[in-house]
């Protein structure tokens, strides 16, 4: 089901246009290559994490070592990892059950707000090496 040959992977809507660009914000400081992305709608998605995140596309899904962080906790996991993110170590100090309200809230407006995307980021081939499809 996980493909170990991945260390973190992490999961996104890439219909979603903030999701898109808080990929690139990650890749950007992703100064070890210590993630992996791929589209919650693709085949990798479908053999690797609970169908429900699939249908829902309303959370980033961070698997690593086959455990599977969402919303609040996957935030906290790529905060935890990323030593560029440092300055987001407040973030930690915030109960999940609140990082998951605000999560759950910015994620049911995202399209109103920020709109659909039409593009591809595996598309760039600037950072196509860090995608899996």
């Amino acid at each position: 089901m996980y493909s170990k040959s991945y260390k973190n992977i992490i999961f996104y809507d890439d219909n979603c246009v903030l999701c898109n660009h808080s990929i690139q914000f990650l890749i950007k400081k992703d100064l070890q290559n210590q993630f992996v992305f791929a589209p919650l709608q693709g085949k990798l998605a479908k053999k690797s994490i609970d169908l429900i995140y699939i249908k829902k596309l309303d959370s980033f899904v961070v698997l690593s070592n086959g455990n599977s962080y969402v919303k609040g906790k996957a935030v906290k996991f790529i905060i935890q990892n990323l030593k560029t993110l440092s300055f987001y170590k407040w973030v930690l100090f915030i109960p999940n059950s609140i990082l998951d309200l605000v999560y759950s809230f910015i994620g049911k407006i995202r399209y109103k707000v920020f709109g659909k995307s039409k593009n591809c980021l595996y598309l760039n081939k600037k950072i196509k090496n860090r995608f899996i499809i």
